[in-house]
C-alpha cells in the first residue's frame, strides 16, 4: 500500500469513534438525495392523466396530485435540516478530535521541528488543513454514497420506462468517467504544489507582523511588500495550473452530460409520434436526466476539493509521522538533592560534521553561581540546550547529583530546571495567566508573593485591572524590565532547583535593571545558578566564571582572578565590551555605575 493511501486509512481512523452518526447522516442523505425521484414520476402522472382528461394509472386527479407534490417537498425540507445538523456537528466533533491530537503531537516533537518550520506553516497545518482534511469524509464518504445511491435509483426507473431510451442516455458515462479520472489525479498534484507556496505565504506573514516593528523601524517596507508579492505570484502561478483544469474538467462534463437529454429527445420524439411512448414518459424522463447529471455535475466539481482534502491529509501526516522527544520505557524521575551538575566528556553538534563540544568537562558545585562566557558561537547557550535535553549529546554524559540525565524522565527534568531567557515568551492573556505558567495549580496567595519576590507586585497594583489586565500578543503592552519581573515571577512560583539566566538583564535602562538584579538575587539564593551574558558586568559576583571558546573551556575562575591574567580571553571581552557598555561593576554588594 502506497504512503498516500496508507495517510487516508490513518485519517479515516478518526471517523472510527463516529461511525453510528455517519451512519445516520449517510441514511438520512440517502433518503433526501433519493426522495425527488418522485417528483418525475407525479409529473408523468399529471401528464398522461388529469391535463390528458384521462384518468392515471393512480386514479388521483390534478388536486391530489400537487397536494402530494408539496407535501413530498415539505419531507423534504424537514430531512434536508436533519442531516445539515447531524452531518456539519459530525464534522466539527471530527475537527475538535483531529487539531487536539495534532497539537498534543506537536508540544512532543524536539526543539529542531520549530527551527525548521515556519510559525504559520505551523499554524496552517493545524487549522486550514485540518478544516480541509476533514472535508474528505464529508465529500467521499457520504455525499458521493449518496450521489451513487440517487443515480442508482434513477437508473432503475428509467430502464424500467424505457431501457431503450436508457442506452441513450448513458451512452457518454464511460468517456465522462476515464475524462474525470485523469483530470482528478492532475488536480491532485497542482493542490498540493499550491499549498506548498500558500504555506510561504502564511510563514512569512506571520514573521512581517510579529516583526512589525523591526520591519518599520529599519524602513522595509516596500522590501517585504515586495516578497510578500513574489510568494503570492508563485501560489497564483500554481492555483492558475488548477484553474486550467478545473475549466476543462467543467467544459468536458458539460459536453457530456448535455449530449445525452438533447438525443433523448430526439429519440423519444420518434417514439412518441409512433404511439410507443406517451408524451407524459418523454417528461419524465427528460426530468430524470436532469436529475442523473445534476450528480455528474457535482462529482466532478467535487474532483478538486478532493484532490485538495488529500494533498490535506498528507501534510497532516507528514508533521504526524516526525518522531517526538521520547523517554526511555525504563526512565526514572530525576531527584534533584544538592543540585551539583556535572558535564563529562560531551561531544555535540548540529551538524555530523561540525562539531560545537568535542570531549567538554565542566563541573558546577551544588548552590554555586556559574557564569558562562564568551564570544558569539562560543557554545554557551548550546551547553544549556544540551542541560534541558533540547538536544541530546552525541557522546558522554551529563548529570545532576550523580544521576545520568540520558536516561531520567524528560519531565521530571525540566520540572527541576527554571529559565530566565532574553527573548522571553510571554502569553496573550492576563498577568496572572504568565506568571501561572510557573506553576499550573498555584494558588492566589502564591502568584502574589511570587511577583512580589521579583519586584513586579508595585507596577502590577498601578495596573487599572492588576493581575487581570491583558498584555497584548507578546506582552506588547509591557516594559522590557516588566516582561523580565514577569518572566522572574515564573521562576519564583516553579521553585525549581537549578536556575538558568540567559542574557537574563541584556537590553535594559539602569532602573530596570537594578530592579530585575535584586528580584534575582533573591532568586538566585540557594540554587544552583548558570548565567549566561555578553555583558560581563553582569556575571562579575559569580562564584565562578567560565570562559568558551569554539566549544572549549579556555579560562576558569572568578572575575578578579581572570583579570589577573592581562592576555586571557576574558580579559580582552572585558576591556572591548565594558566602555561601550558604560559598566555596571559590583562594589559593597550594591550595582553601580563605573566611573
Amino acid at each position: 500500500m502506497s504512503q498516500k493511501h496508507n495517510n487516508l486509512w490513518r485519517f479515516l481512523g478518526y471517523a472510527r469513534p463516529y461511525r453510528r452518526r455517519i451512519a445516520l447522516s449517510t441514511l438520512i442523505g440517502v433518503v433526501k438525495y433519493n426522495l425527488p425521484v418522485a417528483f418525475p414520476w407525479i409529473l408523468k402522472e399529471t401528464i398522461d392523466g388529469p391535463l390528458a382528461g384521462k384518468t392515471g394509472r393512480t386514479g388521483l386527479d390534478l388536486n391530489e396530485l400537487m397536494g402530494l407534490a408539496v407535501l413530498l417537498f415539505i419531507v423534504y425540507a424537514a430531512i434536508t435540516y436533519l442531516r445539515t445538523f447531524i452531518a456539519d456537528r459530525l464534522s466539527q466533533a471530527m475537527n475538535f478530535d483531529v487539531r487536539n491530537d495534532l497539537f498534543r503531537h506537536l508540544q512532543r516533537l524536539p526543539i529542531d521541528f520549530f527551527q525548521r518550520f515556519q510559525t504559520g506553516v505551523i499554524s496552517a497545518r493545524l487549522i486550514t488543513d485540518v478544516n480541509m482534511a476533514q472535508r474528505f469524509v464529508g465529500l467521499a464518504g457520504t455525499n458521493v454514497f449518496m450521489d451513487l445511491t440517487s443515480l442508482f435509483s434513477i437508473t432503475v426507473v428509467i430502464i424500467l420506462m424505457d431501457w431503450r431510451l436508457a442506452l441513450v442516455a448513458y451512452c457518454t458515462l464511460p468517456l465522462y468517467v476515464v475524462v474525470q479520472k485523469r483530470l482528478g489525479a492532475r488536480m491532485k498534484i497542482n493542490a498540493h504544489a499550491a499549498r506548498l507556496h500558500m504555506d510561504g505565504i502564511e510563514g512569512a506573514l506571520h514573521e512581517t507582523v510579529a516583526g512589525i516593528s523591526e520591519v518599520k523601524s529599519f524602513t522595509t517596507e516596500g522590501a517585504e511588500t515586495h516578497r510578500f508579492v513574489a510568494r503570492c505570484r508563485l501560489y497564483l502561478e500554481a492555483v492558475n495550473e488548477n484553474i486550467r483544469t478545473y475549466a476543462a474538467s467543467l467544459s468536458a462534463t458539460a459536453l457530456l452530460t448535455r449530449i445525452p437529454p438533447v438525443l433523448v429527445i430526439w429519440a423519444g420524439g420518434y417514439l412518441v409520434l409512433r404511439g410507443d411512448l406517451s408524451v407524459g414518459t418523454l417528461m419524465a424522463f427528460y426530468a430524470y436526466l436532469e436529475m442523473i447529471y445534476h450528480p455528474l455535475d457535482r462529482l466532478s466539481e467535487l474532483n478538486i476539493q478532493l484532490a485538495n482534502a488529500s494533498a490535506a491529509i498528507d501534510r497532516l501526516f507528514e508533521f504526524f509521522d516526525m518522531q517526538p522527544e521520547t523517554d526511555d520505557p525504563a526512565a526514572i524521575p530525576l531527584v534533584v538533592g544538592r543540585g551539583e551538575i556535572r558535564f563529562d566528556r560531551v561531544a555535540f553538534g548540529y551538524r555530523p560534521d561540525q562539531p560545537v563540544f568535542d570531549g567538554l568537562t565542566l563541573r558546577i558545585p551544588a548552590g554555586r553561581r556559574i557564569a558562562l562566557v564568551g564570544p558569539s558561537g562560543a557554545g554557551k547557550s548550546s551547553l544549556i540546550k544540551l542541560l534541558i535535553r533540547f538536544h541530546e549529546p552525541w557522546q558522554g554524559s551529563i548529570r545532576i547529583d550523580g544521576q545520568n540525565l540520558g536516561i531520567v524522565d524528560l519531565c521530571s527534568l525540566r520540572s527541576q530546571i527554571a529559565l530566565v531567557q532574553q527573548d522571553l515568551m510571554l502569553f496573550s492573556g492576563t498577568i496572572e495567566d504568565n506568571i501561572r505558567v510557573g506553576r499550573a495549580e498555584a494558588t492566589n496567595e502564591e502568584i502574589v508573593q511570587a511577583a512580589e519576590y521579583a519586584n513586579a507586585l508595585p507596577f502590577i497594583r498601578e495596573l487599572p485591572d492588576g493581575f487581570q489586565t491583558l498584555i497584548g500578543e507578546r506582552g506588547v503592552r509591557l516594559s522590557g524590565g516588566q516582561k523580565q519581573r514577569i518572566a522572574i515571577a515564573r521562576a519564583f512560583l516553579k521553585n525549581a532547583p537549578v536556575l538558568v539566566l540567559d542574557e537574563s538583564t541584556s537590553n535594559l535602562d539602569a532602573l530596570a535593571e537594578q530592579q530585575v538584579y535584586e528580584a534575582l538575587e533573591r532568586l538566585m539564593q540557594g540554587r544552583t545558578t548558570l548565567i549566561i551574558a555578553h555583558r560581563l558586568s553582569t556575571v562579575a559576583k559569580a562564584d565562578k566564571i567560565v570562559v568558551l571558546e569554539r566549544g572549549c573551556i579556555v579560562q576558569e575562575g572568578t572575575h578578579a582572578e581572570l583579570l589577573r591574567e592581562p592576555a586571557g580571553l576574558y580579559t580582552r571581552l572585558y576591556k572591548d565590551l565594558e566602555p561601550a557598555q558604560g559598566a555596571l561593576v559590583a562594589r559593597k554588594g550594591r550595582w553601580i555605575e563605573s566611573p
